[in-house]
């Protein structure tokens, strides 16, 4: 009898392990996560390894998902570096431009508070390693003007969920373009 109930624990384990690749909703894979953490604890527990099946318990149900749930509860703020500098970003009294509308949309979709930089020293980077300033800085989009075609390239990590919404709130504007950047293909 033990034996099939660890066979199913293994089973639920591969299960829940897919439904957690697989699943947007942040909310859902902190439950799919801590649940895991139970799952395993159990197999500790019937393999007779109750002091692992513990720590499991206290770290993988309880701590890990608190701390999951304090970081993405810090994401309040979605800092843009406005490296094309014209009225594309800009509001004033009497009108939005395209990137500006594009961006407050996206902000209020995701509660964000919109934080637009044009930091000098960061504007002033090379093109080329726009990359290097996500990964490195508290930047989370790039927004530059390519001069040939006239399209403003909208620059961030493709590991961040919230590219791909911007990237779908984007497909209404021709004149725009989302690049992703893959994690880990920069050079120093």
């Amino acid at each position: 009898m033990i034996e099939i109930t660890a066979y199913a624990l293994q089973i639920l384990l591969i299960i829940i392990a897919i439904a957690i690749v697989v699943h947007k909703n942040n909310g859902t894979i902190i439950i799919l996560i801590t649940s895991f953490s139970l799952v395993t604890a159990s197999l500790y527990v019937i393999n007779n390894a109750p002091d692992v099946a513990i720590a499991e318990v206290a770290i993988g149900s309880a701590i890990i998902p608190l701390i999951y749930v304090i970081s993405i509860s810090r994401q309040r703020e979605f800092i843009v570096l406005d490296r094309a500098m014209d009225d594309f970003i800009r509001k004033t009294f009497d009108k939005e431009g395209d990137g500006y509308r594009l961006l407050r949309d996206f902000s209020e979709y995701y509660k964000l508070e919109l934080n637009i930089s044009n930091d000098p020293e960061l504007c002033n980077y090379d093109p080329d390693k726009d990359q290097v300033i996500c990964e490195k800085t508290n930047v989370d989009l790039i927004i530059q003007k390519d001069e040939k075609t006239g399209e403003y390239l909208l620059k961030g990590k493709d590991s961040s969920v919230l590219m791909h919404k911007l990237e779908e709130l984007a497909s209404n504007y021709p004149n725009i373009k989302v690049v992703r950047f893959k994690d880990g293909e920069f050079g120093d």
